[in-house]
């Protein structure tokens, strides 16, 4: 009886569904069947947008946050009241603050980013207003950031400074002739576009240098050994794009240096492999966090208990360039008992992290929270920093506080130290097309997660307006399998957009500045072309790209096509005998690069079946993949 009742009860509201879904479908034909109604509901989307296969923004019929554009920050009348320096100007009308070229600028480098503070031009680094800059004594000059990085911090605006870039290069090319280990930085998500073509020269050939590839929670696991195929990856493109041929590489690490991952493996191997020899410089090209790494360097082990609080932190936003001169602090002595405490400790906290990481991933299998896939570490301290000194800032005795670092102390004498570098600006990049709006967009905040999509020959897939990629011909010995299969490694902001080759230059026109293509960001109605008319466009790359497959494939990516900062495609051409013919666009056809092996070549494990009536696949949850 209750059997019975179960199956009255599916069946009238099996019935009640279908017949408001055919209500609701008038369009359709009553005999179609569900198939094809499903396929006329799928173009109805489409119908008012011609030439266009497939739309990210489209698909999932939410208008994302991102593309519309947020208001810019108030440009604050009053930061000057900020500065306990400030007494108020002449003139109280100028909340501003005035220049005085007649004042000569100090020696005293700004905290924050390393340029000589000064009050002669509001257009050069380093500069405060005169009614804070004049009459400062060197100590209280000291405890003074410059305009720029007070608003980076306190606003989080931008200001524009005139930096020609022959004075990167210029800096630091200082260590050309020092005996010093170079740290040398790359972004996991964008090279080789982040690696410097002209790092070698800087560095000599015979530079000890330690390679590392920084945001590496970013990346997708596709297996168990992934961080070692990366690992390879890293040091095979830097050889490849002038690194020198690799003798001089004394280590490849893998860090975040947002979560802390693989710090404290970077430290231990410092002090094992350059001990106290030389100073270090953090080298590599913008925004590939070497500010960030230097401020978690600063708190760590690696510096003396006593500097770091008197040493202040690097001034760290997405906007690229933002340290302009040599920020330093000084190194720990690693002797045999301090790297003996430094063990014991690492030790002893090993098993709580092994339990903090076993539960981070099965709350990444459960849930699929791409924010509990990402691997994330702590940077704990060995020597209490009050070891070395009873209280800096005691006022006992009458003394002043201490609130800087004074190098010139003989405990500094014989002392060597980590220093914080300018970025170098690679033509590859397109972060100065960019706003600073733009970059937090461009950033992934989590791990990524590849998107795929079926390619079919005279079909091109736009990765924002910030890239595209026509697909010209494919043939296989498998005669059904007339598509390439492409996977999308970039930020889930940038929207996906798949056209007719033959339209693709009229689609992107059309929709550039709407949400369709989302970046480059207009104004919120979308409506200034104050923003479009500066863009360069996208411009082909000389020569298209063709891919081989010559036998199985056996699920690993062919190879990666790297498209500048916006992120790269990944490509498996069908199993058998097959061939394909590409063609990328960038701006300025910047970064465009062919990467082999694949940096993730088993990503076909991470993605679900194919959505019916469309281009793309479904995603899986992180650590979800067919060992």
């Amino acid at each position: 009886m209750l059997k019975t009742s179960r199956r009255l009860y599916k069946t009238i509201n099996k019935n009640v569904y279908s017949q408001c879904k055919r209500l609701q479908n008038t369009a359709a034909d009553e005999g179609q069947s569900a198939r094809q109604k499903a396929w006329l509901l799928a173009r109805e989307r489409y119908q008012n947008h011609e030439h266009i296969h497939y739309s990210s923004v489209l698909e999932t019929k939410v208008k994302p946050s991102f593309l519309v554009p947020e208001a810019l920050p108030a440009f604050p009348d009053d930061w000057m009241d900020d500065y306990e320096f400030y007494q108020g100007g002449p003139d109280a009308a100028d909340k501003q603050g005035t220049p005085d070229p007649a004042i000569a600028a100090s020696k005293v480098p700004c905290s924050g980013c390393g340029a000589n503070l000064h009050c002669s031009s509001s257009s050069l680094p380093g500069y405060i207003p005169s009614e804070i800059f004049r009459g400062r004594t060197r100590q209280e000059l000291q405890t003074i950031t410059c305009k720029r990085c007070h608003f980076l911090n306190h606003y989080n605006i931008a200001l524009d400074v005139e930096v020609a870039p022959s004075t990167y290069v210029d800096t630091i090319s200082r260590i050309r002739d020092k005996y010093a280990l170079a740290i040398v930085l790359v972004d996991l998500l964008d090279f080789p576009s982040s690696i410097w073509p002209g790092m070698q020269h800087v560095l000599g050939a015979k530079r000890p240098v330690f390679l590392v590839g920084n945001k590496v929670d970013l990346l997708p696991r596709d297996s168990n050994a992934y961080l070692q195929h990366i690992k390879d990856t890293l040091q095979r493109e830097f050889i490849k794009h002038g690194g020198g041929d690799g003798l001089n590489i004394k280590n490849v690490s893998l860090i975040s240096a947002k979560t802390g991952y693989g710090i404290e493996e970077l430290i231990t191997q410092l002090h094992k492999t350059w001990a106290h020899k030389g100073d270090i410089y953090l080298l590599g090209c913008t925004n590939v966090g070497k500010s960030t790494l230097f401020n978690i360097l600063l708190n760590s082990d690696y510096c003396r208990p006593e500097a770091s609080d008197l040493v202040r932190k690097a001034t760290t936003c997405p906007w690229p360039g933002t340290t302009l001169q040599l920020l330093r602090f000084p190194i720990l002595r690693p002797s045999g008992d301090r790297v003996y405490q430094r063990f014991k400790r690492l030790v002893s906290e090993r098993s709580e992290k092994a339990a903090m990481e076993k539960e981070r991933r099965a709350v990444a299998r459960e849930t699929g929270a791409t924010g509990a896939a990402q691997p994330v570490a702590t940077v704990g301290r060995t020597f209490d920093r009050r070891d070395d000194i009873s209280d800096a800032f005691a006022m006992a005795g009458g003394s002043k506080p201490i609130t800087t670092l004074n190098d010139r102390q003989k405990a500094y004498k014989e002392a060597r130290w980590v220093y914080d570098t300018p970025g170098v600006m690679q033509p590859d990049q397109l972060t100065p097309l960019l706003t600073a709006e733009e970059l937090v967009k461009l950033q992934p905040s989590t791990m990524i997660r590849p998107r795929a999509f079926r390619l079919r020959p005279q079909m091109s897939i736009f990765l924002g307006g910030l890239a595209r990629l026509d697909l010209l011909d494919i043939t296989s010995s498998r005669k059904k399998f007339d598509w390439l299969k492409v996977f999308v490694f970039a930020s889930e902001n940038l929207p996906v957009l798949i056209a007719d080759t033959q339209a693709a230059e009229k689609v992107y026109n059309r929709y550039l500045g709407t949400p369709f293509l989302g970046v480059p960001m207009t104004s919120e109605d979308f409506s200034k072309p104050d923003r479009l008319q500066r863009w360069p466009g996208l411009q082909c790359k000389d020569g298209d790209i063709v891919l081989f497959n010559e036998g199985r494939n056996e699920g690993r990516l062919n190879c990666d096509i790297t498209l500048s900062s916006a992120g790269w495609m990944g490509f498996l051409l069908p199993s058998g005998h097959s061939e394909c013919r590409l063609r990328a666009w960038t701006p300025q056809a910047a970064g465009i690069y062919r990467r082999e092996p694949a940096l993730i070549p088993l990503v076909d494990r991470l993605v679900g079946k194919h959505i019916r009536y469309s281009l793309a696949y479904n995603t899986t949850k992180p650590f979800v993949f067919k060992k």
